[in-house]
Formats: structure tokens, C-alpha cells, sequence
């Protein structure tokens, strides 16, 4: 094709790329002056019958005229003639200088919060006015958005309808048909590979896209939740929870339940309580406005309670939560602590106003049934007010479902990207607690990893005394390990390394016995508290 001239016009300089629905070429113009650069696009179609063919050609007229109409947009190319020259289709378009988003997109590469919210943005603005020209793109991704080199804008390039000219064909009972699926899998939504596309199906790509480039993970390496198709990612990347608010309901899998407009969008990512930086925003109660109680999930060994449905989220002040609870729980000492980043003293204080609103009983998988969910409210509160939305139960909670687990549900393998999420859990599996950390061990320090406190000890079936038996005993099998070895190479006596080997046997089963009544009464709590969670959604706190 090179220096080729197309309808004694387009003279082709060279090929700009190849890909399954035709060829790209650099051309010039020689009719106007200067010969400036311009794109020409060749689509033959697959099925060379002329039934196929009229059809094809009627829709690339249609088509073409939609993408004339686009041009006139300035971040779309402008769409300067379309034309059918032996049997091929030709559409030629603004030359954009500049690199495509795999430049700025790509494995391993993250960008900010504020850069992401930034690119998103203008993606949007630019499908706002495709869709208001009832055009939906059909193949949004990095490859097909180009950033200009001038000016730094961003352009939408290769709409996706006009592709399906290359999948026509003829049918057994007489009638054309695509054989092809327009879009890209990964930013393609499960109605589109379908066949049946929706405005908010670009939306989902967008928002994949916009993951992608927050975590630097390719989009067909997420996982999904096995029982709703809903990806999960949050556990890659820390994300302000509006943001990901936002970014999780773009790419539902369900369409009817995304977004169904771009101004939606548009107005979440720029009014209300909305902030680009992840830590900055609190919960609060309006006065007199009945919620949604507070519940709870066990998690770890530790409490979190569940708060589902909040009203809109506001700045907290000190005069949002109260000195004293409803309960008469005395929440001063807990505040100034929290106040004062004393962050050990304030996570035991936690621990004594829990037990208090536990009316004095031991917190345990039954007891904790008493706690009223004003108070789980107020503690949380107070932890998310003064760490910066940096600990706290809310904070816990929406990290533990955003690792893929389920209130109701225990996963052992989510369960373990929560822990290690939250700083809880180390990122191995062997040991003797598999990696998961000892209230001993638990930092109490800013720099903890975010959701790392408060750690609130629940007994559950002597958890916490097993759990000292178990650091010492696996201190004490250690010691004996060593004493076998040595007594073996330096004694000579074999009677002393047999009574060692039995001892050494005998401590090891006693602790991985322990292990596994730990890990078992571990899964037990948690589904209780699980459902302690549907119970306290009964009630409300004022």
C-alpha cells in the first residue's frame, strides 16, 4: 500500500498499525496546500457476496456519517471523507500527533488518586457528548485514547460500530449477520459480549480502565467473586472509599444496576462529601435521623462492626459525637486519647468501653450481643475523626469487604488478603499461626498499615489465654528442637535424644492441636457474629 493513492487524493506515506478489523495508514493530502497529515482507515469486509457487501457498505455509510457528526467535537478527529474503492472501505480522519494511554497505562505503572480522578474526568466529559448523540463507543480502552503532544488533551479514536462491517456475513436462511462481538475482553461488560451493548456499557470500561491505571494490574487479572461475577480489586491499591465507591458501581456486573448517566457520575466525583485524598472524610448521624444499627463482624480476633447504610457522610466535629452515649458510656477518656495519638492507651480504652457497654460482661462471641449500636457508632467515630479515616471499625470493615469477603461468609483465602491488608497477618503462610500476628505484636503507631487499629480482643472460648499458650509453646518446641540436636552430636547418650524426641512429639501435637482449636473456634466466632450482624440491622439508634 505504501504510496498508493486513493481516490487521486490520499497518498499513503506509511502503516501506522494492523489489528482485526483492518489496516491503519499515515496518508497526506495532496489537494490542499502543505499536504498535511491525515489517518486512513481500510475495512474489507470478510464475506464477499454482494448481498453482504450492499449491506456493509449501507452500514458504513450510516456509520460514517455518525463519526462526521462526532468530529465536530474537538477532542474527537474530525472525519474528513469516506469513500469504497475496490471492494475495500476507506474512512479518512484527522491525523492526532501524540501517544495512545498505553504509554501512561501499562503493568506494574500506578497512578495517583488525583491523577486518576483527573483522566477520568475528561474521559467522561468527552462521553458525555457521545452519548447525547445517542452513540455508544463500544471499545473504550488505553489503546483507543490518544493524549495530543501539544496540549496534553486526551482524544477518543476508533468507535467501535463501524467495525462490524468485517464480521458480516450471510446466514443459512438468507439474512446478514455479524459473526463478531465488538469490544476488547476485560473492558468489555458481560451484556456487551453478549450482543447487546448499553450506554452504560462504556461506562464499565471506563472504570476498568481507571482501576488499571490506580493498581497497575491488567484487567483480565482480576479476580471475581464466584457467586456475583463482581470484580475484585480494592485489596491492590489504597483508594479513598468515594472514589471506589464510584468505580464499584461502574463496573457492576450487572447493568442495571451501574450508573445510567454520565452526569450521575459526574456529580459524585465532584459534589457532596467527595475528596480526592482516601483519608479525609468522617461519618456522622444528623440529630433526630433514624439509621440503620451498626452491626458486626468478627474478623480475626477482633471486632468490626458493620455500618451499612449510613446517612451522607459530613465533616465530623466535636460536637457530632457525644461525651456521653445514650447508654451512659462516658466516651471523654477514649476521645482525648485519640486526640492525643496515644493510640495504645486509647486502643485499651476501646477495649474497657466495650466491656462497659457490654453491661461489664466479658467480650465474648454472646456477650457482645449487649453492646448497643450507638456506642459501636460513637467509638468508631471518634478512632475515624482523629487518625484522618486512617483506623477505625467503618474503616475495617469496608477494607474486609473490599478483599472479596462476605458478611455472612467465611473465606479462608479472602480472609487471609484482609489480614495482611490491614497489617494483621504476614505475607506467608507457614509459622506457627500462619503468619497472623499476636496482640503483643500489633502496632500502635501512625504509620500502621490502614484499618490496623482499633485490635479489640474478643474471648471466644479461651481464645485469648490459647493464643498465650500457644506463643509459649511454640517458644518452649522450638528450645526442645534445639536441645535434640545437641544432646544427639555432643551426649552420645541415645537414651537422652529418644526422651527428647518423644518430648519434642509430644509438645508439637499438643500446639498443633491448639492451632487447630484456634483456627476452628476462629471460623465458629465469626459466623456467629455474622449473624448477630442481621440482628442488629433490626434496630435503630437515634
Amino acid at each position: 500500500m505504501t504510496n498508493k493513492i486513493l481516490r487521486h487524493r490520499y497518498k499513503i506515506i506509511s502503516e501506522l498499525g494492523k489489528g482485526g478489523f483492518g489496516t491503519t495508514y499515515l496518508a497526506v493530502d495532496l489537494d490542499l496546500p502543505d499536504r498535511p497529515q491525515c489517518v486512513v482507515k481500510q475495512l474489507t469486509p470478510s464475506d464477499p457476496r454482494p448481498q453482504v457487501f450492499q449491506v456493509a457498505k449501507n452500514l458504513f455509510d450510516k456509520e460514517a456519517k455518525i463519526l462526521h457528526r462526532l468530529g465536530k467535537h474537538e477532542q474527537i478527529p474530525q472525519l474528513f471523507a469516506y469513500f469504497e474503492e475496490g471492494g475495500q472501505f476507506y474512512l479518512v480522519q484527522e491525523f492526532i500527533e501524540g501517544n495512545d494511554l498505553t504509554k501512561e497505562i501499562y503493568p506494574g505503572k500506578k497512578i495517583s488518586e488525583e491523577q486518576a480522578i483527573q483522566l477520568l474526568t475528561e474521559i467522561l466529559k468527552i462521553l458525555k457528548y457521545v452519548h447525547e448523540e445517542n452513540v455508544i463507543h463500544r471499545d473504550l480502552k488505553p489503546q483507543n485514547i490518544m493524549r495530543i503532544k501539544s496540549d496534553g488533551k486526551i482524544v477518543l479514536i476508533d468507535f467501535g460500530a463501524v467495525k462490524e462491517i468485517k464480521g458480516l456475513t450471510l446466514t443459512s436462511a438468507g439474512q446478514t449477520a455479524t459473526t463478531i462481538v465488538v469490544g476488547t475482553p476485560g473492558y468489555m461488560p458481560s451484556e456487551q459480549a453478549a450482543g447487546q451493548p448499553k450506554f452504560c456499557s462504556d461506562l464499565y470500561a471506563v472504570g476498568m480502565m481507571t482501576i488499571e491505571a490506580l493498581t497497575g494490574v491488567p484487567v483480565n487479572q482480576f479476580p471475581k467473586d464466584s457467586s456475583t461475577g463482581e470484580i475484585i480489586w480494592k485489596y491492590r491499591v489504597n483508594v479513598s472509599d468515594d472514589l471506589g465507591r464510584v468505580l464499584d458501581k461502574m463496573v457492576l456486573y450487572d447493568w442495571r444496576d451501574r450508573y445510567h448517566s454520565i452526569d450521575e457520575v459526574l456529580a459524585e466525583l465532584r459534589i457532596g462529601s467527595y475528596s480526592a485524598n482516601p483519608t479525609t472524610y468522617q461519618t456522622t448521624i444528623p440529630p433526630g435521623k433514624p439509621v440503620n444499627n451498626p452491626s458486626t463482624t468478627l474478623v480475626g480476633s477482633t471486632v468490626v462492626p458493620n455500618i451499612g447504610n449510613l446517612p451522607q457522610r459530613q465533616p465530623l466535629s466535636s460536637s457530632n459525637v457525644p461525651p456521653v452515649s445514650a447508654s451512659g458510656i462516658d466516651y471523654t477518656k477514649l476521645r482525648d486519647l485519640l486526640a492525643t495519638e496515644k493510640w495504645k492507651e486509647a486502643n485499651n480504652q476501646t477495649n474497657i468501653v466495650m466491656t462497659k457497654a457490654a453491661k461489664g460482661k466479658k467480650l465474648n462471641s454472646k456477650n457482645i450481643k449487649e453492646i448497643p449500636g450507638v456506642d459501636l457508632q460513637i467509638i468508631d467515630q471518634l478512632w475515624v475523626k482523629y487518625s484522618n479515616g486512617h483506623f477505625g471499625f467503618s474503616v475495617q470493615k469496608q477494607i474486609y469487604l473490599d478483599t472479596g469477603n462476605l458478611p455472612l461468609k467465611f473465606r479462608k483465602e479472602t480472609y487471609k488478603l484482609f489480614g495482611e491488608k490491614v497489617g494483621w497477618k504476614l505475607k506467608r503462610n507457614w509459622g506457627f499461626l500462619g503468619g497472623w500476628l499476636s496482640k503483643d505484636n500489633i502496632i500502635f503507631e501512625r504509620k500502621a498499615a490502614r484499618g490496623h487499629l482499633p485490635y479489640v480482643m474478643v474471648n471466644v472460648a479461651g481464645e485469648n489465654v490459647l493464643v498465650y499458650i500457644l506463643e509459649r509453646l511454640c517458644e518452649f518446641w522450638l528450645l526442645v528442637g534445639i536441645g535434640f540436636v545437641l544432646a544427639c552430636v555432643f551426649n552420645g547418650f541415645l537414651v537422652d535424644g529418644f526422651m527428647l524426641f518423644v518430648f519434642w512429639v509430644f509438645i508439637r501435637g499438643v500446639s498443633g492441636n491448639s492451632v487447630h482449636l484456634w483456627y476452628s473456634s476462629l471460623v465458629w466466632s465469626h459466623n456467629l457474629i455474622c449473624t448477630l450482624s442481621q440482628k442488629l440491622d433490626e434496630h435503630h439508634s437515634i
